[in-house]
């Protein structure tokens, strides 16, 4: 009893870091338990939490890694990499345990949200100190736009939780730079990919973090080890490379064409872009004419391309028509997004000023930067929508907090970095 008590209480009386991250990551779970259980919707047909229901059903009940529609219509199987798997497989052995409605999956949401609550806040720690490790766990806790990802039958909710991993991992390098810590930055970075595909950028803005070219060459080799098994099964399934995912096609062929390059929507992503299958027994070879359209386009309107471009990133934060960016997700209340649009709009200052307050005192801001930078490069090369955000709100949340606590302290120079 006396060692639970120490652990739980500092030597001022005060309690511990662990047992004040443990009541905040108590609180966000009942938040994310109350949005699923009362305000979330369900999930709908058709959309991307229809794909990971139903294609998870279909790994655990032995059919493997097929198109959903084909085999709950159809009755065919016919293998399909839409997405990227790591998301699916974990719904696939919830549906093994026996979790398989709806809410019941989209419930686990709040597990992953959890994990992420306390990642973010040791995080904030490594960063700035205890205090701002703290309010960054509490921010990300009620943050609306992770509780609405969390509470979605999506893979962002994995993803949020993988990104705070691999920042964790790249202070660990940067702090002891290890060979084995640099194969736990490269595995973590390979399983982020295999949930959202544009994550293996990370090994490149992660590099300066890594240091050391062997160090980085390692990374790069145990991120490949974890991706090979799902791109060889692609291979010899296609007959063609397709590293991790054909989602990039249908990606890009909705967002170059006439109505995002021109009027309204701009910028954006629209079905109407998109033109008839031409293969329909061949998603790899469909996959590959839909970025053969895009680039012809692209191509061909080049002139407008910069200001295309422009008008992603800008509607990426929010900066262009900024009353439809909560518009941009599947399977989530707009009104939870709509607030956490608007609380965005306030954690983006405050980022700014602790990322000032964090170069002055000589932080290694470009871990924290990674992930930003990821998702404007994503949004410049694709569309600007909130989804995107996801892998940045992690740092977002985490900078937020420490300029937060420097203008509640009135001095920049108060952030001490201590380290998890």
């Amino acid at each position: 009893m006396r060692a639970l008590r120490d652990g739980q209480r500092r030597g001022d009386g005060r309690l511990s870091f662990r047992a004040r991250l443990g009541l905040v990551v108590a609180v966000g779970v009942a938040l994310r338990l109350v949005h699923v259980l009362a305000i979330a919707p369900p999930t709908a047909i058709f959309t991307d939490g229809y794909f990971f229901h139903w294609v998870g059903k279909a790994v655990a009940d032995g059919h493997g890694y097929v198109a959903p529609s084909q085999l709950f219509f159809k009755g065919n199987s016919v293998a399909t990499a839409a997405h990227p798997p790591l998301y699916t497989f974990v719904i696939a052995a919830a549906t093994k345990l026996g979790i398989t409605g709806d809410e019941a999956q989209r419930s686990l949401g709040c597990l992953f949200g959890a994990g992420t609550i306390a990642l973010v806040g040791l995080l904030g720690r490594r960063a700035a100190g205890e205090a701002v490790g703290i309010l960054a766990a509490a921010i990300a806790a009620c943050y609306p736009l992770l509780i609405a990802a969390d509470g979605a039958l999506m893979s962002e909710t994995l993803y949020g939780l993988l990104i705070a991993l691999v920042l964790l991992a790249a202070y660990a390098v940067r702090d002891s730079a290890t060979w084995w810590r640099a194969v736990v930055l490269g595995v973590l970075i390979g399983l982020a990919a295999l949930t959202r595909a544009e994550a293996l950028l990370l090994l490149v803005l992660l590099a300066p973090a890594v240091g050391r070219v062997r160090l980085f060459a390692v990374a790069c080799l145990a991120a490949l080890v974890v991706l090979a098994p799902w791109t060889v099964r692609n291979w010899t399934t296609f007959d063609r490379p397709v590293l991790i995912s054909t989602n990039d096609g249908v990606t890009l062929a909705g967002a170059n064409c006439g109505a995002t390059y021109h009027g309204r929507d701009v910028g954006s992503f629209t079905t109407s872009c998109i033109e008839p299958v031409r293969f329909p027994d061949d998603e790899a070879q469909q996959a590959a004419a839909y970025r053969s359209d895009a680039a012809s386009y692209a191509g061909d309107h080049a002139g407008r391309v910069p200001v295309v471009v422009a008008v992603r990133v800008l509607r990426l934060w929010g900066l262009y028509q900024p009353t439809r960016l909560a518009y941009d997700a599947q399977n989530r209340r707009l009104a939870v997004q709509e607030a956490g649009v608007l609380f965005s709009y306030l954690l983006i200052p405050l980022a700014v000023f602790g990322a000032l307050g964090l170069r002055r005192r000589r932080e290694p801001l470009s871990i924290l930067l990674a992930p930003i930078l990821l998702v404007t490069i994503t949004c410049a090369l694709t569309y600007g929508g909130l989804r995107l955000r996801q892998a940045a709100e992690i740092p977002l949340v985490v900078l937020a907090a420490a300029g937060a606590y420097a203008l509640a302290r009135g001095r920049l120079p108060q952030l001490r970095r201590r380290r998890a």
